[in-house]
Order: C-alpha cells, then sequence, then structure tokens
C-alpha cells in the first residue's frame, strides 16, 4: 500500500484530516530546506508537497514564484529536488513525499528518467497540474508510467467540478476523477496559490459533494484535497468541518514564514495550529 493510502487510512481511523505543506528547495547544501521540513514535522504535517524549480511556475502566488527563483539563482533543478526528496525520506521513511513541478521543466530530462528518479529517491507520486492528460488521454504516457513505477499521479478539478450531466464538461470531470491515485486535488479559488479572501464555503461544499457523486457513480472513490488561497487555521477549519474535505494544503502563509527567516520554533507553531484545526 502506498504511504499515501496508509496516510489516509490512519487519519479517518482517528477523525481528523490530512494537512499538506510545501517544501522548497532553499539552497545548495539543502540545509535550511531540512531544517524546514523537521519543523513541519515537529508540527504535526502529514504530507509534504515538494518543490520542483521551474522557470514558469504558472500557478504559484508570489512566495513561491520566490522559491523558484531563488533556486534558480543558487543553480536548483528539478534533479536537485528530487536529491532533496531523497534526502528527506532517509529522514522521515514513512512521510509521504509528492512532487509538484511543471511540464517544461521535466520533458528536457525526458519522462522515463524522471519516472526512473522519482522512484530510485522512494517517492510516492507526482503533482503535474499542467499536464493536458485529459482530452490527449496521456500522450506522453506520464501516468502510465509512474503507474507501473508504483509512483500516484495527483489530478487537480476547479469549477468544472460542477458541470451538467451529459455536457463535454461533465464528461471530463468523470475521466479526472478516475484517472487519479491517492487524491483529487481540489483548487479552492480560481488564479494562483495564496489567494486572499476566504473560503468560497458554498461553492466548495457543492463541488465536494458533486466529486464524490462522480466518483461513487464510478466506482472510484478517493480522498479530495482542498487547496488555493488557503492560509490561516479559521481557513482550515472551515474546509474540513463545513466543505468536508479529507485534506488541505497550505504552502503560500508557511513559505512566507521562510522568506522572513523564521525560526524554526516559528513554523513547528504555525504548522501545529494548521493540524489543530483538522481534527474534528
Amino acid at each position: 500500500m502506498n504511504r499515501v493510502d496508509k496516510m489516509f487510512a490512519k487519519a479517518k481511523e482517528k477523525n481528523e484530516a490530512c494537512l499538506m505543506n510545501y517544501l522548497p528547495s532553499t539552497g545548495p547544501d539543502f540545509a535550511r530546506s531540512k531544517e524546514v521540513i523537521a519543523a513541519m514535522m515537529e508540527g504535526g504535517c502529514d504530507y509534504i508537497e515538494l518543490s520542483v524549480p521551474g522557470s514558469k511556475p504558472w500557478l504559484d502566488g508570489s512566495p513561491m514564484q520566490m522559491h523558484h527563483l531563488q533556486s534558480g539563482r543558487t543553480g536548483i533543478g528539478p534533479v536537485n529536488a528530487i536529491e532533496l526528496g531523497a534526502e528527506v525520506r532517509a529522514m522521515y521513511p514513512d512521510l509521504p513525499i509528492l512532487p509538484m513541478g511543471y511540464v517544461g521543466d521535466i520533458l528536457p530530462l525526458g519522462v522515463d528518467n524522471f519516472v526512473k528518479m522519482m522512484a530510485d529517491a522512494d517517492l510516492d507520486g507526482m503533482e503535474l497540474p499542467d499536464y493536458p492528460s485529459y482530452g490527449g488521454y496521456d500522450p506522453l504516457e506520464f501516468h502510465k508510467k509512474m503507474r507501473a513505477a508504483g509512483l500516484y499521479n495527483i489530478n487537480f478539478a476547479d469549477g468544472i467540478s460542477l458541470a451538467e450531466e451529459g455536457t463535454e464538461e461533465y464528461d471530463l470531470l468523470r475521466r479526472i476523477v478516475t484517472d487519479i491515485d491517492g487524491f483529487l486535488f481540489l483548487t479552492a479559488t480560481p488564479g494562483v496559490t495564496g489567494a486572499q479572501g476566504g473560503v468560497a464555503v458554498e461553492y466548495l461544499t457543492k463541488a465536494v459533494a458533486r466529486i464524490r457523486a462522480v466518483q461513487d457513480e464510478a466506482n472510484a472513490r478517493k480522498p479530495i484535497m482542498v487547496g488555493f488561497g488557503l492560509s490561516t487555521p479559521d481557513d482550515v477549519r472551515v474546509v474540513v468541518e463545513e466543505v468536508k474535505a479529507d485534506a488541505v494544503v497550505v504552502g503560500s502563509a508557511v513559505s512566507r514564514l521562510i522568506h522572513k527567516n523564521a525560526s524554526a520554533s516559528e513554523i513547528s507553531d504555525f504548522v501545529r495550529e494548521l493540524k489543530q484545526a483538522t481534527i474534528l
């Protein structure tokens, strides 16, 4: 069983949702990154979204874009990110670790090579939000090759979650929710990460319920994670208690602390508040 599945099973037994945080590469020796991950784990983080630095992080807001910029300046790229993942794996053998990156930064390495690197590092899957798999049915065979290597594919969904039956959008939604492993990533707000303005409770509640109905109709039930724009414990609590999400991700808010050179204790205290908000 993949670590992701074990994590969700354990959370269900404890009657809580799972918390994901975003781990950037913060220097050539990874010292700060390893300090940050230790703080996140101390605070109760359940799984990690591992940043794969790129030149066009189109879904990342300014705090995360700064990490990409800093990585570029210090010569850190996708290969180094996987190396960081391997070091984190050695530190935390049971921690689910999922790289998040973009097609244009992975293709130069070759799909087969990148999948092998992830498997050799003993990572758990991949978030690749701009991969055009739904209409082209996995044209690069990225999902197929990941699955062959025991790696999970994480798909994204947004406003299409409310598409009416019988429409092309509904057919696309059905393909999205059935072509996943581990969990589905539902974006809480349009645009990029780190948005402000509160939680769209009415939309998200309807979207989660609708996705679960489509999953059940297809006999393909998987957990739903909500992210984008969640930055406070109150945001997390609303998404868990009212929206009924199985997991949340808070990235930019932690990134801001990293950019401020916050101490490990400040980071762990903040993550602990976020995690406390996931307990029902």
